[in-house]
């Protein structure tokens, strides 16, 4: 229900019932490549929550449902079962990363950002490159390689944990979309997780973006 390729699980759970699912290849300490993400909404009952959210693939699979359901008990590890339908039965086990548990900070959001991604085209495939430039005070622009021009911001999140909130204005040949989701970093800061999802959840999508040097 999470796609076969999906080997491991990054998760973000807000305090208003907001669930973030970044979807892996691999484990995280194999420098995976990202496949797609679940965002959802649930209700706690105790240490116990369910939920239902949109599966969103890279692989060009149309969004699906899928229900959530999980508890946390006092190990503090996090216990997920996925489904698409109720009595979902794939589960996966996570451990709390403390890292997160400090505030985001906007000095680490600051710089130039690039990521690629490659699709395929009659004949063959092309390789787009998206620049994305963070200010000091969150504020994002950025172009593409298909000519598609970015504006939002990325700015830390309300609840006390080391992940960013994303709005984001997509222009490409005169058509706007307009995005939101989430955004987490590396210990490292030089890497940054995007999860965005459409306004309607129609469509949902997962980059990895690397920290450009400053020029000298």
């Amino acid at each position: 229900d999470l796609g076969t390729a999906t080997k491991a699980v990054r998760s973000v759970m807000f305090k208003n019932g907001a669930a973030w699912l970044l979807l892996l290849d691999d484990l995280t300490t194999n420098n995976p490549t990202p496949i797609g993400l679940v965002k959802a909404a649930v209700t706690v009952s105790g240490q116990n929550f369910s939920g239902t959210g949109k599966r969103y693939m890279l692989d060009g699979s149309p969004a699906s449902n899928v229900e959530v359901q999980g508890n946390v008990p006092a190990s503090q590890q996090l216990a997920l079962k996925f489904g698409a339908a109720a009595n979902p039965t794939t589960l996966a086990t996570l451990a709390p990363v403390t890292r997160f548990s400090t505030t985001a900070a906007s000095a680490d959001m600051t710089g130039n950002w690039q990521f690629q991604s490659t699709q395929a085209t009659t004949g063959g495939t092309t390789t787009i490159t998206w620049n994305w430039a963070i200010n000091s005070a969150g504020t994002l622009s950025g172009t593409n390689t298909l000519g598609c021009t970015f504006t939002g911001q990325v700015l830390p999140h309300t609840d006390p944990v080391a992940v960013f909130t994303v709005a984001l204005n997509e222009n490409c040949a005169g058509t706007t979309r307009q995005y939101n989701g989430v955004a987490l970093q590396n210990s490292a800061k030089n890497q940054t997780t995007f999860g965005l999802t459409l306004q309607d959840q129609s469509a949902g999508t997962i980059a990895v973006a690397e920290k450009l040097a400053d020029p000298a």
